[in-house]
């Protein structure tokens, strides 16, 4: 009979092999992606060591799936979905009983990751197995057979066609081609489109989809009244050529390029991007003048590299390099991330999961990988930023550059006096550094004022000078080095014998020797006669500082011909505190490492305060956040699992063989980038045209053709439509890379016209509604919710371009909700609330959530109650009927239907029946406060209560709250 405890652990034991396998099932691509780019890395670079193959502490092992989920002691040490549960996250957060890794903890950072991680259910891939069911041996995904039979078969490596536009029975419906792919998948599934929508449905639909903001009353007047056959064709074009067009598209593209204005966590560096907006106000103006797709991608990743550079401003582009996470300066993070925004953002090839090994499912050797990973490597960010307008010398830009300078020589000065203060200490302390060296002291950085201090670095170039000139007859240190060897107990004794060695070989030296003491030395020490070695250290600190204020009156007499003065003597005793191999003579970088934590601190508050200015100052010239490439690029090589330091094989700079097979041409041009870039954006690249018009089609329809917009790899979804998604593509290119023609044909066609309806037999047919057969309902996101409250309340200020705003701060700034900071580190409440995109990698589709929260805030937010109130506002409330008609033409592009209008002057009307004012306190809770003075009694009897609205107001917000104006039919 089993014992209760195998019977527990073999229910276990079951328990963990249904989690892992449900794990499995559930493992979505944008998961696998998120474990291969964010934690095998770590877990190869932290964990593997001890829980690897080799060796398993505590029965743990975390190189492959299944034992990671196996755990150890017949538990799991990860809770899916639990983080606060996993016995994992409590050893690497050290809050539980074990504290992992024992001698070094993970970084915040890292820590972050892998509870991300925990948090998106622990998605981990199958492991590979060494043979398939006939005990063969598999194949992998990147041998040269699955890299040949890849390019042959998978649907994404195809070149793009033009297909031939399908035979339908219903030809009647069609509005264009685009219709007539999409009906011929219908007719094969026995269902029929939906019928059109009307025009106001139209009208907010397309308003919000190409500007993101309502239909005014105005334009919804005019559109119900033109009746002509092209009255909707007109209306896209007059949205298209909008410049609120660029302001919301660019919203989109921002995602995908993982915006902020800040770096992420850098410990003290300063984390602000000062010139990140020059690169968001060129997405807005290169949507808003339609610039070929082909050329915006060039640009973004190579306009430094152009020969002839259409504009200037168009150096901004790089900003899609450069505006990703800092990673706290590691360079390989950083260029992990560069390989990923432009492989997976730009062609939906997970191309960063190759980092640490080859493609688990797609034909990417991690040769591939480094082969991109030199070129990015070879490419460097300039000290000095290029201006990309030259500013006009006025009087307000004179002042820009009178502050700046005097910031930035705020700084400088305050380091070139701490460093002529650091090298003077340091020369005035010679004694100090010989006792500390002798007995082994250890350095002190505890200020500035420590009398008693040695500085660390300043003791090392000590230690290394003495060890220089230990086996020499150093004229100066020679007694030095001769008297520190005399142990303590016979100095008295026998420290006299040896001073007057030295003195007298010194006096008298041998037939072509020189002499190996210094005669300032030798007087010194013989007037002092010193008892101990502590005695012999004070004179040379002595020496030292007396010859330090002769040279110091030297150089005032005599200036540059000072050194001209000396005695051979006096030359020597120089050459340790100011020649080239002086201890004390510290070049900048060893000076800057020398200061103190405090001093330290306060120059990088100086130099931020000046940097600041660069972004704060509404008169700073705008810069382009580029790269240039290396004088030198160096040769690339694999990193051996990731490690940095384990160099392996060279790879050249070239394009990844999974879209060139064997015609790859090596990079010669530099970096290679712009080389890079005209793959990238060539007719002849499988990827690029099909991954924009699917996501271009994904934000008109709520989805996309392929539902896995980042990844086209042999693991994402297959397209709905391969006909329709090709002819989309085919014609894009055809037709100039034109992404505003592209939205005429999506937006002109019938199938983008027809009713968001639920028809109940085609839902039961395809409840996702992935045949099309009617619109989707779609969610307003959070910029254009914001953007909408503005511009219902009157209050939107429409401008174009500038740097960004808190958008927090009160009074709230009015400006389109694109212009907000995105602070990385620090990313608002609201917008993670709202499902804004995490600006920590490329982001091609939002996440949409419904929660508490969300409600609460349009119910609560202080930016909320000032648009109602504002709202409230804009109509005459003398004639309540009226008022209201207008509130919700304002809100909803149409009149109260049903009982809106009866129960909304109910509403109205029991405030003046109860004939008081909400806004005000009630005195008698004051009147029995005897405590109270008069004074504080008449200070509360008029206090207002600043969220407290009146009726108008409150039906305004409610109206403002309704699902109809949140969503879009």
């Amino acid at each position: 009979m089993r014992t209760l405890a195998t019977r527990l652990a073999l229910v276990t034991t079951f328990c963990l092999a249904v989690s892992a396998a449900a794990n499995a099932a559930e493992v979505d691509p944008d998961g696998v992606a998120f474990f291969e780019k964010n934690i095998r890395p770590l877990l190869v670079a932290r964990c593997q060591e001890c829980h690897g193959e080799e060796i398993q502490e505590a029965g743990l092992r975390l190189d492959n799936r299944t034992a990671a989920f196996a755990g150890t002691d017949g538990m799991p040490v990860f809770e899916p979905g639990q983080p606060d549960e996993s016995r994992l996250i409590q050893a690497i957060r050290y809050t539980g009983q074990i504290q992992m890794p024992p001698d070094d903890k993970l970084s915040d950072e890292e820590i972050a990751r892998i509870t991300e991680w925990v948090v998106r259910g622990a998605p981990w891939p199958e492991d590979a197995s060494p043979d398939d069911a006939d005990g063969e041996a598999k194949q992998t995904p990147t041998s040269p057979e699955a890299i040949a039979r890849a390019r042959a078969e998978h649907w994404a490596f195809q070149p793009v066609r033009m297909p031939e536009i399908p035979a339908t029975d219903a030809s009647d419906w069609i509005g264009n081609p685009v219709d007539a792919f999409v009906l011929a998948r219908l007719e094969a599934a026995g269902m029929t489109p939906s019928p059109r929508a009307d025009k106001r449905t139209l009208l907010r639909r397309a308003t919000f989809g190409l500007l993101g903001l309502p239909p005014t009353v105005e334009q919804w007047s005019q559109f119900e009244a033109d009746d002509s056959p092209d009255a909707y064709a007109r209306l896209i074009d007059r949205l298209l050529d909008s410049p609120a067009y660029g302001q919301r598209w660019a919203r989109h593209w921002l995602d995908v390029a993982r915006y902020a204005d800040t770096k992420g966590y850098v410990f003290t560096e300063d984390p602000n991007y000062p010139y990140a907006y020059t690169y968001r106000d060129y997405v807005v103006r290169a949507l808003n003048d339609d610039l070929p797709y082909d050329q915006f991608i060039i640009e973004q990743l190579a306009a430094d590299k152009l020969p002839e550079l259409r504009e200037r401003t168009a150096l901004a582009a790089m900003g899609f390099l450069t505006v990703g996470r800092r990673f706290n300066k590691n360079m390989q993070d950083i260029i992990d991330d560069r390989i990923d925004v432009t492989t997976r953002g730009l062609m939906g090839l997970t191309v960063a999961c190759a980092r640490c090994h080859d493609h688990k499912f797609d034909p990417i050797p991690t040769a591939d990988y480094y082969s991109l990973y030199g070129v990015f490597d070879a490419s460097l960010e300039p000290d000095e930023l290029p201006l990309i307008v030259e500013p006009d010398e006025n009087e307000s830009y004179q002042e820009f550059q009178a502050e700046l300078k005097r910031r930035e020589e705020a700084a400088e000065s305050y380091q070139r006096e701490q460093r002529e203060q650091l090298l003077a200490g340091a020369r005035a302390a010679v004694d100090r550094y010989l006792m500390a060296l002798l007995r082994g002291s250890e350095a002190s950085d505890s200020g500035e004022d420590d009398a008693k201090a040695t500085n660390p670095i300043v003791l090392e170039r000590w230690q290394e000078f003495l060890a220089k000139t230990a086996g020499k007859d150093s004229a100066v240190f020679a007694a030095w080095h001769a008297l520190a060897e005399v142990p303590a107990e016979e100095f008295s004794a026998r420290g006299a014998e040896v001073l007057a060695e030295l003195a007298g070989a010194a006096e008298q030296p041998a037939e072509g020797e020189e002499r190996h003491i210094n005669t300032l030395v030798r007087e010194a020490l013989t007037e002092r006669q010193p008892k101990t070695i502590d005695e012999v250290a004070a004179c040379y600190g002595e020496l030292f500082r007396q010859f330090d204020k002769t040279w110091a009156e030297l150089r005032e007499q005599h200036k540059d011909k000072a050194a001209e003065q000396l005695t051979p003597d006096q030359r020597q005793l120089h050459a340790v505190l100011y020649g080239e191999e002086s201890p004390v003579e510290l070049n900048d970088r060893a000076v800057r490492r020398a200061f103190s934590i405090p001093v330290k601190q306060k120059i990088e508050r100086l130099q931020r305060e000046a940097e600041a200015w660069k972004k704060e100052s509404p008169n700073a010239p705008p810069r382009a956040m580029v790269m240039n490439d290396s004088d030198r690029p160096g040769r690339a090589h694999i990193f051996v699992r990731g490690n940095s330091r384990r160099r392996g094989a060279e790879v050249p700079r070239q394009f990844p063989i999974a879209l060139t097979g064997d015609q790859r041409q090596v990079f010669e041009d530099g970096s290679g980038r712009l080389e890079m870039a005209r793959l990238i954006a060539s007719r002849d690249n499988p990827l690029t045209a099909r991954v924009l018009v699917n996501r271009v089609w994904m934000q008109h329809f709520g989805e996309a053709l392929v539902r896995t917009p980042s990844n086209f790899g042999l693991k994402g979804d297959r397209p709905t439509h391969p006909e329709l998604l090709d002819y989309l593509a085919a014609r894009f290119m055809d037709e100039g890379w034109s992404l505003k023609k592209l939205h005429r044909w999506i937006m002109l066609s019938a199938t983008y016209a027809q009713s968001s309806d639920i028809r109940p037999e085609c839902q039961a047919t395809d409840p996702e509604n992935r045949l099309l057969w009617r619109m989707n309902r779609q969610r307003i996101e959070f910029e254009a919710m914001r953007d909408s409250l503005l511009a219902i309340a009157g209050r939107l200020d429409a401008s174009i371009g500038g740097q960004p705003f808190d958008l927090g701060a009160q009074p709230f700034v009015p400006r389109r909700t694109i212009y907000g900071q995105i602070d990385r580190q620090h990313l608002r409440s609201e917008l993670r609330i709202f499902d804004v995109a995490s600006p920590d990698s490329s982001s091609p589709q939002r996440p949409e959530t419904t929660v508490p929260q969300q409600a609460l805030f349009l119910m609560n937010s202080p930016f909320v109650v000032e648009q109602a109130r504002h709202l409230a506002e804009r109509v005459d409330t003398s004639d309540t009927a009226e008022a209201i008609r207008n509130l919700y033409q304002i809100v909803l592009t149409r009149e109260p239907r049903g009982d809106e209008a009866s129960l909304a002057v109910a509403f109205i009307e029991s405030a003046e029946a109860e004939g008081s004012d909400p806004h005000e306190v009630d005195a008698s809770a004051d009147s029995d406060d005897s405590s109270a003075d008069e004074g504080d009694r008449r200070r509360r009897r008029g206090r207002r209560q600043p969220d407290r609205l009146d009726r108008w107001q409150q039906l305004a917000q409610v109206i403002l709250l309704t699902n109809e104006a949140m969503f879009v039919d």
